[in-house]
């Protein structure tokens, strides 16, 4: 049971993952906010196109890493340091206070908050769980995987994504300003 709650981490990670990237660069439009964007974090001027793109490379590196059972752990441990770095990121910005808007799914007219922090401790709480389920199975050499229960687990990760993905969306309708 642990294998298929892990391996439902790792997917819902990799999709995060994968639609953090995208979002970022869907549009000219996207790469140019995202990068003005970093100025809230005190990335200089010079420094933002290379961290706009370490950033976004990161993320899809992380998001291919994930799904397969041979490359999980690494993937999971880039995860988690991506996601420390930005919650560091994040909590910077807040005790300078900037108003900064969270570009992490692309524009957002949410400011940079607590919530952010909560939405990456979540995360990284996940991630604790995608290691415990994927470290029996890189013991094991990778052991059979029951179809159904795989889709499943898989299916309910996309769903979690989902959610995750619209957590200012939902913060907003849950607890308006």
């Amino acid at each position: 049971m642990i294998v298929y709650i892990g391996f439902g981490c790792r997917v819902l990670l990799a999709v995060v993952f994968f639609a953090a990237a995208v979002s970022k660069v869907r549009g000219r439009r996207d790469r140019t906010e995202f990068r003005a964007s970093l100025a809230a974090f005190g990335v200089k001027a010079r420094w933002r196109s290379a961290v706009a793109a370490a950033v976004i490379t990161c993320e899809l590196a992380t998001a291919a890493l994930l799904p397969a059972d041979v490359t999980a752990l690494a993937g999971l441990a880039a995860g988690a340091a991506m996601l420390i770095v930005f919650t560091m990121a994040i909590g910077s910005a807040l005790r300078r206070g900037g108003s900064a808007s969270c570009r992490c799914f692309g524009a957002s007219a949410q400011p940079l908050s607590r919530r952010h922090l909560v939405r990456n401790a979540i995360l990284l709480a996940i991630t604790a769980v995608g290691v415990t389920g994927t470290l029996p199975i890189a013991a094991s050499g990778g052991a059979g995987w029951d179809p159904a229960a795989l889709t499943l687990s898989a299916f309910v990760a996309v769903v979690l994504a989902a959610l995750v993905i619209s957590y200012d969306d939902l913060v907003a309708v849950v607890l308006p300003h």
